[in-house]
């Protein structure tokens, strides 16, 4: 009990870059249920048909998933009526992102047609990508954006083979706080976006779960992972991981900023600059500037 409590103090949000625990949670055999709540619950945000009877494919497995040492990605699951629905979770990046979607989308469209096949065997795609970071597409910023294969002239105009949506987890928590129950029993995805995004879980348990049933079984398995030290073992192994990922990352930059200052300030140099001035442009000492 001693080492439950330690980690109720410790682990008090499962948040969107918790990669670890959003597998678990999604893609684990038994969890259907959760996964496909979560998944309507964007369609929903659209409009959109939902989707029901998922099956996971390549469920979670905690033997594949304690030394991984790359991003946990790709929940995948498919429906009777040949929908396959990819989800995937990603910590940190840029628009170059959006190419990685589309790649994730193409790869599973060719993987699951063999040549030779009927093309009507080919699925549709419903690709959701649960972000923590924002992306810039040049306007004020969604939380939560969808993109299809549209006719230009005429909007109404699709064709539904894909779905693409982008969930920007940092632009739903000003959303979220000013959100009202009843808001949320309307919207169950500002549900999803408070219980990835919150820092105390216990003091919002009872709304999440008048607000949106499922979030009584999501909040149960939460609690279930932090009290397994296998699965805490793993999520700790993981979270060292990225803290040193990230560790080594600012150290290359800073060592890229510095090449460029040494590049810039012998080339001044040799100019003749003043030492003062390579200085003042650089950020280089006057001692460094001098041993170059």
């Amino acid at each position: 009990m001693k080492r439950n409590r330690e980690i109720d103090k410790l682990r008090l949000k499962p948040a969107v870059g918790d990669d670890l625990f959003v597998r678990y949670l999604l893609g684990k055999n038994g969890n259907e249920n959760m996964l496909e709540d979560m998944v309507n619950a964007a369609l929903s945000d659209f409009n959109f048909e939902e989707v029901k009877d998922l099956e996971i494919i390549d469920p979670y497995n905690l033997s594949e998933n304690i030394d991984l040492k790359e991003s946990i990605i790709d929940i995948k699951a498919k429906t009777k009526d040949n929908q396959t629905v990819i989800i995937e979770i990603q910590l940190c990046g840029n628009m170059d992102f959006v190419k990685r979607i589309f790649y994730y989308i193409s790869k599973n469209i060719v993987n699951e047609l063999k040549e030779g096949e009927d093309y009507k065997k080919l699925p549709r795609i419903i690709s959701i990508n649960l972000l923590n970071f924002n992306l810039d597409f040049g306007d004020e910023g969604k939380p939560h954006r969808c993109f299809k294969l549209i006719d230009t002239k005429n909007h109404n105009i699709d064709l539904d083979f894909i779905q693409m949506h982008i969930i920007e987890a940092k632009r739903f928590i000003e959303i979220i706080e000013k959100s009202t129950l009843n808001e949320l029993k309307k919207n169950k995805l500002l549900t999803w976006m408070k219980f990835f995004t919150s820092k105390n879980l216990k003091a919002i348990e009872k709304e999440l779960m008048e607000a949106n049933p499922i979030m009584t079984k999501v909040i149960e398995e939460y609690k279930r992972f932090t009290s397994d030290d296998k699965l805490m073992r793993a999520y700790d192994a993981r979270d060292a991981f990225l803290l040193g990922q990230k560790m080594m990352l600012n150290r290359e930059r800073e060592e890229g900023i510095k090449e460029g200052q040494i590049s810039i300030a012998k080339t001044m140099k040799k100019d003749g600059a003043d030492i003062n001035l390579i200085s003042k442009y650089t950020g280089l000492s006057i001692e460094e500037i001098e041993k170059l």
